[in-house]
Protein backbone atom coordinates (compact mmCIF):
# COMPACT_ATOMS: atom_id res chain seq x y z
CA UNK A 1 0.00 0.00 0.00
CA UNK A 2 2.67 2.11 1.08
CA UNK A 3 4.66 1.40 -2.30
CA UNK A 4 1.36 1.87 -4.47
CA UNK A 5 1.31 -1.25 -6.13
CA UNK A 6 -2.10 -1.50 -4.26
CA UNK A 7 -5.55 0.49 -4.28
CA UNK A 8 -6.70 -1.18 -1.44
CA UNK A 9 -6.45 -4.17 0.92
CA UNK A 10 -8.32 -5.51 3.53
CA UNK A 11 -7.58 -7.93 6.42
CA UNK A 12 -10.44 -10.06 7.40
CA UNK A 13 -9.82 -11.47 11.28
CA UNK A 14 -10.18 -14.52 12.44
CA UNK A 15 -14.02 -13.62 14.06
CA UNK A 16 -15.54 -10.75 12.02
CA UNK A 17 -18.06 -10.51 14.90
CA UNK A 18 -15.57 -9.77 18.00
CA UNK A 19 -12.74 -8.53 15.64
CA UNK A 20 -12.16 -5.02 13.50
CA UNK A 21 -11.71 -5.75 9.68
CA UNK A 22 -9.01 -3.83 8.97
CA UNK A 23 -8.71 -1.80 5.92
CA UNK A 24 -5.83 0.32 3.94
CA UNK A 25 -6.32 2.29 1.10
CA UNK A 26 -5.42 5.36 -1.42
CA UNK A 27 -6.73 8.58 0.37
CA UNK A 28 -9.85 9.48 -2.09
CA UNK A 29 -10.44 12.34 0.03
CA UNK A 30 -13.34 12.85 2.86
CA UNK A 31 -16.35 11.92 0.68
CA UNK A 32 -14.85 9.03 -1.13
CA UNK A 33 -12.95 7.41 2.00
CA UNK A 34 -16.23 5.92 2.96
CA UNK A 35 -16.46 3.02 -0.06
CA UNK A 36 -13.83 1.05 1.57
CA UNK A 37 -15.84 0.34 4.38
CA UNK A 38 -18.55 -0.32 2.00
CA UNK A 39 -16.56 -2.54 0.08
CA UNK A 40 -15.20 -4.84 2.94
CA UNK A 41 -19.12 -5.22 4.32
CA UNK A 42 -20.11 -6.44 0.99
CA UNK A 43 -17.69 -8.61 0.43
CA UNK A 44 -18.04 -10.40 4.18
CA UNK A 45 -21.96 -10.32 3.69
CA UNK A 46 -21.30 -12.49 0.59
CA UNK A 47 -18.67 -14.71 1.75
CA UNK A 48 -21.75 -15.53 4.89
CA UNK A 49 -24.23 -15.95 2.15
CA UNK A 50 -21.41 -18.86 0.64
CA UNK A 51 -20.85 -20.60 3.93
CA UNK A 52 -24.93 -20.57 4.46
CA UNK A 53 -25.34 -21.52 1.04
CA UNK A 54 -29.03 -20.26 1.42
CA UNK A 55 -29.56 -16.76 0.22
CA UNK A 56 -33.50 -17.05 2.13
CA UNK A 57 -31.74 -17.93 5.25
CA UNK A 58 -28.69 -15.14 4.56
CA UNK A 59 -32.00 -12.81 4.04
CA UNK A 60 -33.54 -13.28 7.05
CA UNK A 61 -30.67 -13.41 9.32
CA UNK A 62 -29.43 -9.68 7.67
CA UNK A 63 -33.18 -8.35 9.03
CA UNK A 64 -34.02 -8.32 5.25
CA UNK A 65 -37.46 -9.95 5.37
CA UNK A 66 -40.62 -7.31 4.19
CA UNK A 67 -42.92 -6.19 6.89
CA UNK A 68 -46.34 -5.39 6.01
CA UNK A 69 -48.13 -4.03 8.85
CA UNK A 70 -51.62 -2.87 9.16
CA UNK A 71 -53.03 -0.73 12.26
CA UNK A 72 -56.34 0.56 13.32
CA UNK A 73 -57.88 3.26 14.83
CA UNK A 74 -60.17 3.35 17.73
CA UNK A 75 -63.46 3.67 15.11
CA UNK A 76 -62.57 0.36 13.76
CA UNK A 77 -60.80 1.61 10.57
CA UNK A 78 -57.58 1.28 8.56
CA UNK A 79 -55.09 3.99 10.32
CA UNK A 80 -53.61 6.55 7.76
CA UNK A 81 -50.03 6.07 8.90
CA UNK A 82 -48.01 8.97 8.25
CA UNK A 83 -49.67 9.55 4.60
CA UNK A 84 -52.89 10.95 7.03
CA UNK A 85 -50.30 13.21 9.13
CA UNK A 86 -48.98 15.35 6.41
CA UNK A 87 -51.60 17.20 4.78
CA UNK A 88 -53.03 18.63 7.96
CA UNK A 89 -49.41 18.98 9.83
CA UNK A 90 -49.08 21.30 6.44
CA UNK A 91 -51.30 24.21 8.10
CA UNK A 92 -48.69 24.04 10.89
CA UNK A 93 -45.82 24.87 9.06
CA UNK A 94 -47.62 27.58 6.75
CA UNK A 95 -48.52 29.27 10.80
CA UNK A 96 -45.05 28.83 11.34
CA UNK A 97 -43.85 30.54 7.71
CA UNK A 98 -46.50 33.38 7.95
CA UNK A 99 -45.78 34.17 11.60
CA UNK A 100 -41.66 34.09 10.99
CA UNK A 101 -41.63 36.44 7.75
CA UNK A 102 -44.33 38.69 8.91
CA UNK A 103 -44.60 39.14 12.79
CA UNK A 104 -42.55 41.72 12.59
CA UNK A 105 -44.00 43.85 10.24
CA UNK A 106 -47.19 43.27 11.77
CA UNK A 107 -45.56 44.81 14.34
CA UNK A 108 -43.86 47.96 12.75
CA UNK A 109 -47.05 47.84 10.50
CA UNK A 110 -49.15 51.07 13.00
CA UNK A 111 -45.56 52.13 14.09
CA UNK A 112 -44.17 53.11 11.22
CA UNK A 113 -47.12 55.81 10.75
CA UNK A 114 -46.88 56.79 14.55
CA UNK A 115 -43.41 57.71 13.73
CA UNK A 116 -43.57 59.56 10.66
CA UNK A 117 -45.99 61.62 12.43
CA UNK A 118 -48.74 60.88 9.44
CA UNK A 119 -51.21 59.13 11.86
CA UNK A 120 -53.60 62.43 12.18
CA UNK A 121 -53.56 62.90 8.46
CA UNK A 122 -55.02 58.88 7.89
CA UNK A 123 -57.38 59.35 10.64
CA UNK A 124 -59.10 62.49 8.72
CA UNK A 125 -60.31 60.42 6.24
CA UNK A 126 -60.00 56.93 7.47
CA UNK A 127 -62.09 55.09 9.98
CA UNK A 128 -59.21 53.43 12.28
CA UNK A 129 -61.47 49.73 12.30
CA UNK A 130 -61.24 50.38 8.48
CA UNK A 131 -57.49 51.03 8.48
CA UNK A 132 -56.55 48.08 10.77
CA UNK A 133 -58.78 45.54 9.43
CA UNK A 134 -57.48 46.74 5.92
CA UNK A 135 -53.62 45.53 7.74
CA UNK A 136 -54.40 42.05 8.73
CA UNK A 137 -56.36 41.41 5.75
CA UNK A 138 -52.92 42.96 3.57
CA UNK A 139 -50.75 41.10 5.92
CA UNK A 140 -52.53 37.56 5.03
CA UNK A 141 -52.75 38.34 1.36
CA UNK A 142 -48.98 39.11 1.53
CA UNK A 143 -48.24 36.18 3.34
CA UNK A 144 -49.89 33.95 0.95
CA UNK A 145 -47.87 35.72 -1.91
CA UNK A 146 -45.12 34.88 -0.06
CA UNK A 147 -45.24 31.46 0.35
CA UNK A 148 -46.09 31.45 -3.20
CA UNK A 149 -42.88 32.76 -4.01
CA UNK A 150 -41.03 30.43 -2.06
CA UNK A 151 -43.18 27.53 -3.51
CA UNK A 152 -43.55 27.97 -7.41
CA UNK A 153 -40.09 27.53 -8.02
CA UNK A 154 -39.45 24.31 -6.18
CA UNK A 155 -42.92 22.94 -8.15
CA UNK A 156 -41.62 23.86 -11.44
CA UNK A 157 -38.84 22.33 -11.04
CA UNK A 158 -39.66 19.40 -9.51
CA UNK A 159 -42.45 19.27 -12.36
CA UNK A 160 -40.42 20.00 -15.41
CA UNK A 161 -36.50 19.38 -14.32
CA UNK A 162 -36.52 16.43 -11.49
CA UNK A 163 -34.03 14.79 -14.00
CA UNK A 164 -31.58 17.18 -14.37
CA UNK A 165 -31.79 18.37 -10.82
CA UNK A 166 -31.69 14.77 -9.52
CA UNK A 167 -34.67 15.59 -7.44
CA UNK A 168 -35.97 12.22 -5.72
CA UNK A 169 -39.88 10.99 -7.10
CA UNK A 170 -42.09 11.37 -4.33
CA UNK A 171 -45.31 9.12 -4.16
CA UNK A 172 -48.45 11.43 -3.17
CA UNK A 173 -50.78 8.58 -3.70
CA UNK A 174 -49.95 7.46 0.08
CA UNK A 175 -51.46 10.43 0.89
CA UNK A 176 -54.88 10.60 2.95
CA UNK A 177 -57.01 13.85 2.90
CA UNK A 178 -59.32 13.61 5.52
CA UNK A 179 -62.17 16.45 5.15
CA UNK A 180 -62.65 17.40 9.15
CA UNK A 181 -58.96 17.68 9.60
CA UNK A 182 -58.62 20.00 6.80
CA UNK A 183 -60.93 21.95 7.81
CA UNK A 184 -60.21 22.39 11.66
CA UNK A 185 -56.28 22.81 10.84
CA UNK A 186 -58.14 25.59 7.69
CA UNK A 187 -59.65 27.32 10.79
CA UNK A 188 -56.94 27.08 13.17
CA UNK A 189 -54.66 28.64 10.92
CA UNK A 190 -57.34 31.81 10.26
CA UNK A 191 -57.98 31.76 14.07
CA UNK A 192 -53.96 31.60 15.51
CA UNK A 193 -53.30 34.32 12.45
CA UNK A 194 -56.24 36.83 13.71
CA UNK A 195 -55.44 36.27 17.61
CA UNK A 196 -51.08 36.74 16.58
CA UNK A 197 -51.77 39.46 14.12
CA UNK A 198 -54.68 41.87 16.21
CA UNK A 199 -51.89 41.56 19.13
CA UNK A 200 -48.78 42.60 17.52
CA UNK A 201 -50.66 45.02 15.98
CA UNK A 202 -52.12 46.66 19.55
CA UNK A 203 -48.56 46.16 20.77
CA UNK A 204 -47.35 48.58 17.72
CA UNK A 205 -50.22 50.84 18.57
CA UNK A 206 -49.19 51.27 22.41
CA UNK A 207 -45.62 51.32 22.28
CA UNK A 208 -43.93 54.95 20.96
CA UNK A 209 -40.64 53.04 19.32
CA UNK A 210 -40.00 49.85 17.43
CA UNK A 211 -37.06 49.33 19.60
CA UNK A 212 -39.41 49.15 22.62
CA UNK A 213 -42.09 47.17 20.65
CA UNK A 214 -39.33 44.79 19.77
CA UNK A 215 -38.98 43.08 23.61
CA UNK A 216 -42.52 42.16 23.47
CA UNK A 217 -41.83 41.16 19.95
CA UNK A 218 -39.56 38.37 21.17
CA UNK A 219 -41.73 36.99 23.87
CA UNK A 220 -44.83 36.45 21.26
CA UNK A 221 -42.11 34.59 18.82
CA UNK A 222 -41.43 32.51 21.87
CA UNK A 223 -45.18 31.49 22.75
CA UNK A 224 -45.48 29.59 19.81
CA UNK A 225 -42.23 27.90 20.18
CA UNK A 226 -43.26 26.50 23.77
CA UNK A 227 -45.35 23.61 22.51
CA UNK A 228 -42.38 22.04 21.12
CA UNK A 229 -40.84 21.53 24.39
CA UNK A 230 -43.58 19.62 25.34
CA UNK A 231 -43.60 17.42 22.19
CA UNK A 232 -42.96 14.12 23.20
CA UNK A 233 -46.16 14.66 25.78
CA UNK A 234 -48.24 16.03 23.00
CA UNK A 235 -47.13 12.62 20.83
CA UNK A 236 -47.33 10.11 23.52
CA UNK A 237 -49.78 11.76 26.23
CA UNK A 238 -52.35 14.38 24.73
CA UNK A 239 -54.79 13.97 28.37
CA UNK A 240 -51.34 15.17 30.63
CA UNK A 241 -52.53 18.33 32.33
CA UNK A 242 -49.21 20.48 30.07
CA UNK A 243 -51.08 19.37 27.08
CA UNK A 244 -54.33 20.60 27.86
CA UNK A 245 -52.72 23.80 29.38
CA UNK A 246 -50.93 24.18 26.00
CA UNK A 247 -53.86 23.13 23.83
CA UNK A 248 -56.90 26.08 25.41
CA UNK A 249 -54.06 28.92 26.85
CA UNK A 250 -54.56 31.20 23.80
CA UNK A 251 -51.34 31.76 22.22
CA UNK A 252 -50.06 28.46 22.22
CA UNK A 253 -53.71 26.82 21.06
CA UNK A 254 -53.19 26.87 17.42
CA UNK A 255 -49.41 25.32 17.01
CA UNK A 256 -50.77 22.78 20.15
CA UNK A 257 -54.08 22.20 18.61
CA UNK A 258 -52.60 22.08 14.94
CA UNK A 259 -50.32 19.17 15.99
CA UNK A 260 -52.81 17.11 17.84
CA UNK A 261 -54.93 17.51 14.57
CA UNK A 262 -52.72 16.23 12.81
CA UNK A 263 -51.62 13.94 14.46
CA UNK A 264 -55.18 12.65 15.41
CA UNK A 265 -55.77 13.22 19.24
CA UNK A 266 -57.89 16.59 19.11
CA UNK A 267 -61.39 15.84 19.62
CA UNK A 268 -64.09 17.24 18.14
CA UNK A 269 -64.87 19.19 21.07
CA UNK A 270 -61.86 20.28 22.05
CA UNK A 271 -61.41 21.39 18.24
CA UNK A 272 -64.68 23.31 18.28
CA UNK A 273 -63.92 24.91 21.78
CA UNK A 274 -59.96 25.77 20.48
CA UNK A 275 -61.39 27.32 17.61
CA UNK A 276 -63.93 29.39 19.14
CA UNK A 277 -61.76 30.25 21.18
CA UNK A 278 -59.64 31.99 18.53
CA UNK A 279 -61.41 33.70 17.00
CA UNK A 280 -63.62 36.08 19.44
CA UNK A 281 -60.12 36.64 21.16
CA UNK A 282 -58.90 37.25 17.33
CA UNK A 283 -62.56 39.96 17.41
CA UNK A 284 -61.53 41.45 20.79
CA UNK A 285 -58.15 42.29 20.20
CA UNK A 286 -58.91 43.59 16.97
CA UNK A 287 -61.22 45.86 18.83
CA UNK A 288 -59.10 46.77 21.18
CA UNK A 289 -56.16 47.62 18.68
CA UNK A 290 -58.79 49.63 16.83
CA UNK A 291 -59.01 51.93 20.28
CA UNK A 292 -55.27 52.01 20.67
CA UNK A 293 -54.52 53.22 17.71
CA UNK A 294 -56.96 55.77 18.28
CA UNK A 295 -55.34 57.07 21.62
CA UNK A 296 -51.42 55.57 20.72
CA UNK A 297 -51.73 57.66 17.45
CA UNK A 298 -51.37 61.15 19.20
CA UNK A 299 -49.03 59.65 21.99
CA UNK A 300 -45.33 59.89 20.65
CA UNK A 301 -43.05 60.25 23.40
CA UNK A 302 -44.65 57.46 25.68
CA UNK A 303 -46.47 53.86 25.83
CA UNK A 304 -49.80 54.29 26.01
CA UNK A 305 -51.98 53.79 29.54
CA UNK A 306 -54.61 50.92 29.32
CA UNK A 307 -56.39 52.90 31.79
CA UNK A 308 -56.76 55.99 29.40
CA UNK A 309 -57.79 53.47 26.84
CA UNK A 310 -60.47 51.20 28.72
CA UNK A 311 -61.73 54.05 31.15
CA UNK A 312 -63.51 52.99 34.78
CA UNK A 313 -67.17 53.20 34.90
CA UNK A 314 -66.78 56.00 37.29
CA UNK A 315 -64.04 57.74 35.24
CA UNK A 316 -67.12 57.75 32.51
CA UNK A 317 -69.80 58.82 34.47
CA UNK A 318 -67.74 61.75 36.04
CA UNK A 319 -66.77 62.97 32.00
CA UNK A 320 -70.19 64.19 31.04
CA UNK A 321 -70.65 66.08 34.01
CA UNK A 322 -67.73 67.86 33.44
CA UNK A 323 -68.41 68.39 30.24
CA UNK A 324 -71.52 70.09 30.72
CA UNK A 325 -70.18 71.97 33.83
CA UNK A 326 -67.57 73.38 30.50
CA UNK A 327 -69.63 74.07 28.27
Amino acid sequence: MKAGRLDAYFDYPVDPAKQATKVYGIDKGIFDNGKYSSVASEILKASAQAKVGDAKLTTLVQGGAPVDATTYNSSGHVAGGIGSVIPPLLFLAIFYVVILLLGNQMLTSTLEEKENRVTEMILTTLNPTTLIVGKVISLFIVGIVQMLVFALPVVIGYLFFRSSLNLPSLDLAHLQLDPWQMIVGALLLIGGFTLFTGTLVAVGAIMPTAKEAGQIFGVMMALIFVPFYGVSLIVSDPSAPIVQVFTFFPYSAPVTAMLRNGLHTLDPVSAVVVIVEQFVLGAIVLQLAVRLFRYGSIEYSKKVSLRTVLPTRAHDAATPTSGAASR
